[in-house]
């Protein structure tokens, strides 16, 4: 008899999920339905649906990381934390056949490249209902500039893993995203020089 796999873990999950969780709160008020883009390890959707029982959270990912999205899902018992869906940003055209009233993405933005990056506000604005937020957490570089030397070293670091990824500049993201229909509304500094992005998909 074979062991389960072991579930999946992401340490920066596990720091960043209460800051997060208390912004989202702040934002997303009244009941809805949030489409999580790359929910990775699957903590987020988790920790996010037990403490805001008031969302219902769908998780996405490549097939590759489905199933432990589903391991941390069988686990909680959550009953407004959908089955994980196959999404690849790589294809701007996925659609899903439902809109959502917000769409959150983690510690994404930075991983990719600006083609994924394009894809994934191309999956937002086809699935996001008008009026509604597109929320993005990670680093952003400002004025051309890293905001802290940790940063640097994590651009490097990203880097010389894929040449085409990196930390992008919140001016520049801002302007694609106005491309795809989204306007910039807020923006949260996070602990460790994260921050959270607010667009809203039609104007306020």
């Amino acid at each position: 008899m074979t062991d389960a796999p072991e579930k999946p873990f992401a340490p920066a999950c596990e720091r960043n999920q209460e800051p997060i969780r208390e912004v989202l709160a702040e934002i997303l008020t009244q009941p809805a339905k949030v489409l999580e883009l790359g929910s990775g390890t699957g903590q987020h959707a988790v920790y996010m649906a037990r403490h805001l029982p008031h969302l219902e959270w769908q998780p996405t990912d490549i097939a590759e990381n489905l199933d432990g999205i589903r391991q941390w899902r069988r686990e909680a018992k959550l009953r407004n934390v959908r089955d994980p869906l196959e999404v690849d940003a790589l294809d701007a055209g996925v659609r899903l056949g439902e809109t959502f009233d917000a769409v959150f993405t983690a510690n994404t933005v930075h991983f990719v490249s600006w083609r994924i990056v394009n894809g994934l506000l191309a999956i937002s604005a086809a699935h996001l209902r008008q009026g509604g937020d597109l929320l993005i957490y990670g680093p952003f570089n400002e004025d051309g500039g890293y905001t802290s030397e940790g940063n640097a070293e994590l651009d490097a670091w990203l880097q010389e893993r894929d040449p085409a990824s990196g930390i992008k500049d919140r001016a520049v993201f801002n302007a694609l995203a106005a491309d795809y229909g989204f306007e910039a509304v807020e923006r949260f500094r996070m602990p460790a020089n994260n921050q959270l992005l607010r667009f809203v998909r039609g104007g306020a």
